[in-house]
């Protein structure tokens, strides 16, 4: 049992590795001042909110005078988006590459990291309903009510008692060439912190040019493929599992090939359905359901997701500046609840994390900024 006088101590503590590494450039004379943007960014993160509601509720938890029915941009608001349109993207990434590298030593102090991990690569497309021809917007498969999205690809520890996002990469275009540069840049910017043991990619990459920029990189892997006719042709009529040498191919300019092995097994729930992958381990018969189940675990990241959009503020800016500050932000939090977890439970998190999401929103918002 953990006592609230405890978890508002743990979360305390976790909290100093964010908020003070905060900046918005903000000038000596400036009306409001980094703690109010924070306050504001905290409230719409755990509220899920627009700048603007933000802003208003902070001013009547203040107590001070605001027209709530007003259709105008709140001052508050109007006045950190504005601080947040002009920093530049390397700014930004430099404030939060400071919040990780002060996350990982804690961390090591602690003891909580394994001397090896296991890591998944995904992709986490943020829906966007303005131009396609918007800086950094990307168009992708319909959902939502569009085909158009700002696009992140994560690097997340797949470890259950330490599932932090350790890397995030914007992505500028959604082919082969910027999924290979992708998947290159997060695991290089990953091995400054962990000892990689596997990599887990879903069939959005499942590229012969992205598989073999793993082999140069000298990564174990598995990835989800999409069968070919020539894979389901090794697939035996009544054959419960398949594994066999493969060569991926592509044999339009560019062109590559590499040499893996393709391995697949029973859909746990779709009869006469198999699940296909590709990999450099030596899997075999025997061992084949043991690396799928492996491959399954990465699933726990897309809950990591799910929980990383739970602290996600609303926007309809157009502006890279402010997306990716939010972005950030947003995983920012999701992994100090991953911390504050780890440390309420000594170390190990239980298959239901003793601090909710709900219930750390509690904590931030009665949190001191400073």
């Amino acid at each position: 049992m953990v006592d609230t006088t405890e978890a508002k101590q743990v979360f305390r503590a976790a909290s100093t590795l964010l908020y003070p590494a905060l900046g918005f450039g903000i000038k000596p004379c400036g009306t409001y001042t980094r703690e109010d943007f924070e306050q504001v960014l905290s409230r719409i993160a755990l509220d899920q909110e627009f700048a603007n509601t933000g802003g208003k509720t902070v001013h009547l938890d203040r107590s001070e005078p605001v027209d709530v029915t007003s259709t105008a941009r709140n001052s508050l608001a109007k006045s950190l988006l504005y601080h947040l349109r002009h920093l530049d993207a390397d700014a930004i990434d430099a404030q939060f590459d400071g919040v990780r590298d002060r996350l990982f030593q804690v961390l090591r102090s602690l003891r909580l990291l394994p001397s090896r991990v296991d890591v998944a690569i995904d992709l986490h497309e943020w829906r966007f309903y303005g131009s396609a021809d918007t800086d950094h917007v990307l168009i992708t498969y319909p959902d939502l009510g569009t085909n158009r999205a700002y696009c992140f690809a994560t690097l997340c520890v797949v470890a259950p008692s330490v599932r932090f996002t350790l890397a995030v990469l914007p992505m500028d275009a959604n082919g082969f060439r910027a999924k290979q540069e992708a998947v290159r840049s997060l695991i290089v910017e990953a091995r400054r912190y962990v000892s990689i043991r596997h990599v887990y990619l879903d069939r959005g990459f499942y590229q012969v040019h992205v598989v073999a920029e793993l082999d140069r990189l000298n990564v174990d892997y598995i990835v989800r493929a999409r069968p070919s006719k020539g894979m389901k042709g090794r697939l035996s009529a009544g054959a419960e599992t398949v594994v066999d040498a493969y060569q991926m191919q592509r044999k339009r300019p560019p062109t590559a090939s590499v040499d893996v092995t393709v391995f697949a097994v029973p859909h746990r729930t779709s009869e006469d359905e198999h699940v296909w992958f590709v990999t450099n381990l030596n899997v075999a018969r025997e061992t084949a359901k043991a690396y799928a189940a492996a491959f399954r675990r990465r699933w726990g990241i897309e809950t990591s997701y799910r929980q990383i959009g739970d602290f996600l503020p609303r926007t309809s800016s157009p502006t890279f500046s402010v997306r990716l500050f939010y972005f950030l932000f947003a995983v920012s939090l999701y992994n100090l609840w991953v911390l504050a977890n780890a440390l309420l439970a000594g170390g190990t998190i239980p298959k239901k994390p003793p601090l909710s999401t709900r219930i750390f929103r509690t904590f931030v918002l009665s949190t001191d900024y400073g």
